[in-house]
């Protein structure tokens, strides 16, 4: 919760009225507060009678059978509090009204309408229920309160899926269904995963995927994203694979990339064509250039643009079939797709290049033309450079002729501030493994431990540390440091209780190894799904191709003699900070050479946010070093 969030919720759990100054009248405020009070337990009335029908009514007899046929169990019938409505025209307006609630409650939440009459005056002649007939999804906001229903229709009527009309409690536009049952685990796996209808979401729920939500709705508005980017930077779209489903996604898409924060990251230009170097036939030198002259070239290799501060991928299903028949299906094949999202590049090669005909010069130039500005959004020069190859195969042409066309894109493009990085988090900008902020309160934090500590800023001026003499330390310890993540990983594999003492430490940005990275990260995944029916064995959730970084990781631990519990928190403990104080001092050495770059091309903005960001890692060094006696 924000702070206002949190005044409101403690102010309510102790029953102490709150009065919000330059919003309006006073009076008026606490009126609202009060409707609003009255309607969430009128709302709470509303479940229960929705609830008791489904359990108990013999009409709902068809409604539970469509409950078991669509694989929900009674407890995520108990634990989402799902219920049935009739076609009675006023079942629940007569028990709510029997509640002591008014007519003008009733409809004002949403459950029922007023009756026109057919006198020419159009004059109200009682209510009547609004939702009639349906399999009914209670609505909470991230407190666990009801604000409003989902209906979903049994048999023709329409439409399918019929949402409580807009109230003071309720705006579809913002509403993501099983927030409250979902916030916890986004904010420990890093991860969201939308779906679009209710039965998805409580299916992946109910599997052990409990990071999941659904809009209400097919459509992601940025409230949405506003919200869920106070949990997580990992937004993972796995809406229907249909042709609404897909209009969904690209919609979800947008709306992501403006609702997420953005920073300024260092972009490497596409394929260094235009860089002016010529390499001779001696090794190492470049004709004719003088020291100087080489270094006034290299500026010109990065640029600094403006990217978004999120991972946003697309979840990649059979054709044919929403997430809750995949999961009930294969489970696994669920599992590992959520853990393996389609990037945004490798999902706009599949849907951008769906109507074209790749055998034809004019469909070549097509795919080309869509597909070369979204590689040009990518800030790794080696994942750009893999797509450019991946295109080049795909549509038949040579590379260089595509290297020389996106630099033509490229220099077209003005940094407007609106690019887009569609490749992930970039390394520099990570903070245990999200993205550090770039607003006025990590500025202010910035100044105050200025004026704590001197921080030894690197210099400008200095011209010994090259990119040489950088990849040469690094080299002489990543021989260890992968050592260390083998031994780390044997650990959590074989005592899965260490878990929660690690990922309080690292993050699987930290690991240097490819292998080792992706393991961590479905160890992270199964260990927060304790529910998971997938948690049985390794073979179930690793893929084959991991299973000998497995067998590494285990061999490292078999001259270890048997510990007991304490022993083993610590020495994952102290493994897991050395291997986040190496990942801390790499850092440091790139931001110093990105500085350097950012002073020489007299980018200010660039040189304040980097400045910042070595404050952020030397605090995170002096903590380390404090909290330990770790050293080297």
């Amino acid at each position: 919760m924000d702070f206002h969030e949190a005044l409101l919720h403690l102010a309510e759990k102790a029953d102490v009225p709150v009065e919000e100054n330059g919003s309006g009248n006073a009076e008026e405020e606490r009126e609202t507060n009060a409707l609003k009070e009255r309607l969430r337990k009128l709302n709470e009335d509303a479940v229960l009678w929705f609830h008791q029908m489904l359990l108990r009514s013999p009409e709902a007899a068809g409604a539970r059978e469509y409950v078991q046929s669509r694989g929900i169990s009674a407890d995520s019938v108990q634990l989402f509090s799902l219920g049935y409505v009739g076609d009675q025209w006023d079942g629940l307006t007569r028990f709510l009204l029997g509640q002591g609630y008014s007519e003008q409650e009733l409809v004002t939440g949403g459950v029922a309408r007023w009756r026109e009459s057919d006198t020419l005056g159009g004059e109200r002649n009682g209510i009547y229920d609004y939702f009639r007939n349906r399999l009914m999804f209670p609505i909470r906001d991230e407190r666990g309160r009801v604000i409003g229903f989902g209906g979903r229709a049994l048999g023709d009527n329409k439409p399918k899926y019929l949402n409580t009309p807009q109230t003071i409690l309720f705006e579809k536009n913002t509403v993501l269904y099983g927030i409250d049952m979902a916030k916890d685990a986004i904010r420990q796996i890093g991860q969201v995963v939308i779906v679009e209808g209710y039965v998805d979401a409580v299916i992946a729920q109910q599997y052990g995927t409990r990071q999941t939500v659904a809009c209400c709705g097919s459509a992601i508005t940025e409230k949405h994203i506003q919200k869920l980017k106070k949990l997580t930077k990992q937004v993972t779209l796995a809406l229907d694979p249909d042709a609404a489903g897909n209009a969904a996604t690209e919609q979800g898409i947008k709306e992501a990339l403006k609702g997420f924060d953005r920073t300024i990251v260092p972009v490497p230009l596409a394929g260094g064509s235009s860089s002016g170097f010529r390499q001779s036939g001696q090794k190492g030198k470049w004709n004719g250039q003088s020291k100087q002259s080489e270094q006034s070239q290299t500026r010109g290799i990065i640029r600094l643009e403006e990217q978004v501060d999120a991972e946003i991928n697309v979840l990649q299903l059979p054709p044919g079939e929403d997430p809750d028949e995949v999961i009930r299906r294969d489970f696994a094949a669920w599992f590992y797709a959520v853990n393996h999202p389609l990037s945004l590049i490798d999902y706009y090669f599949v849907t951008r290049t769906m109507d074209l005909n790749l055998h034809e010069p004019v469909g070549q130039a097509e795919a080309a033309k869509r597909l070369l500005p979204v590689i040009g959004m990518i800030s790794g020069r080696i994942k750009r450079d893999v797509y450019i190859r991946k295109l080049a195969s795909m549509i038949g042409v040579e590379e260089r002729s595509l290297y020389e066309e996106l630099q033509r894109v490229l220099s077209s493009q003005k940094n407007t501030g609106m690019t887009a990085d569609f490749s992930g988090k970039g390394p520099i900008s990570s903070q245990n493994g999200r993205p550090t902020s770039s607003g006025k309160e990590e500025t202010q934090r910035a100044k105050g431990d200025l004026e704590e500590k001197k921080y030894d800023f690197p210099s400008t001026e200095d011209k010994k540390s090259t990119k040489a003499q950088t990849r040469d330390r690094l080299d002489r310890t990543v021989q260890n440091t992968l050592k260390w993540e083998d031994y780390l990983i044997g650990l959590l594999i074989q005592n899965p209780g260490l878990y929660p003492h690690v990922c309080a430490i690292i993050n699987e940005g930290d690991f240097a190894g490819t292998d080792t990275r992706e393991l961590y990260h479905l160890l992270n995944s199964v260990y927060q799904r304790e529910s998971s029916p997938s948690y049985q064995s390794l073979e179930q959730f690793v893929p084959s191709a991991l299973m000998p970084a497995v067998t590494r990781s285990l061999k490292c631990l078999e001259a270890m003699s048997s510990r007991d519990e304490e022993a083993l928190i610590k020495e994952a403990v102290q493994c897991a900070t050395r291997l986040k104080k190496t990942r801390l001092l790499q850092l440091n050495t790139e931001l110093k050479f990105l500085l350097r770059e950012a002073a020489a091309t007299g980018d200010k903005a660039a040189m304040r946010q980097f400045q910042q960001q070595f404050v952020t890692i030397q605090r995170q060094l002096l903590t380390l070093n404090t909290a330990t006696r770790l050293q080297g």
